[in-house]
């Protein structure tokens, strides 16, 4: 899990839910670099550098599959501790929700359904 800071200097835990399903915002430059990925947010001007672990996240991230399948899938082909790869995920992908680099397209069909 991410861990950060907060104003009264504690320490915060990020955390997403696990039927959180990422997608990368369509608007943020991406760069392989081999060894990670740069990422470029132009409404914020920040640049982010993922590390291959990382990188492989967000290259997964297009909405389809949440948090859970996604770190299923991945702990299943790499052959590591599936409750590790979970956790790093959730935290991973909460730190991208935060910088805005990622939505939520599960809460987005939630809220479709209940607007019908």
């Amino acid at each position: 899990m991410a861990s950060h800071p907060a104003s009264d200097g504690t320490v915060e835990t990020l955390t997403v839910a696990v039927d959180y399903a990422p997608r990368k915002r369509a608007d943020v430059l991406e760069l392989d670099m081999g060894d990670g990925v740069v990422l470029y947010d132009s409404s914020s001007r920040l640049v982010h550098h993922l590390n291959p672990s990382a990188s492989i996240i967000w290259q997964l991230s297009d909405g389809e599959a949440s948090v859970a399948q996604l770190a299923g899938e991945v702990s299943e082909e790499f052959r590591l501790d599936p409750v590790e790869v979970r956790q790093q995920f959730l935290g991973l992908v909460a730190e991208l929700d935060v910088l805005g680099l990622m939505e939520d397209t599960h809460e987005r069909r939630a809220e479709g359904t209940r607007d019908a």
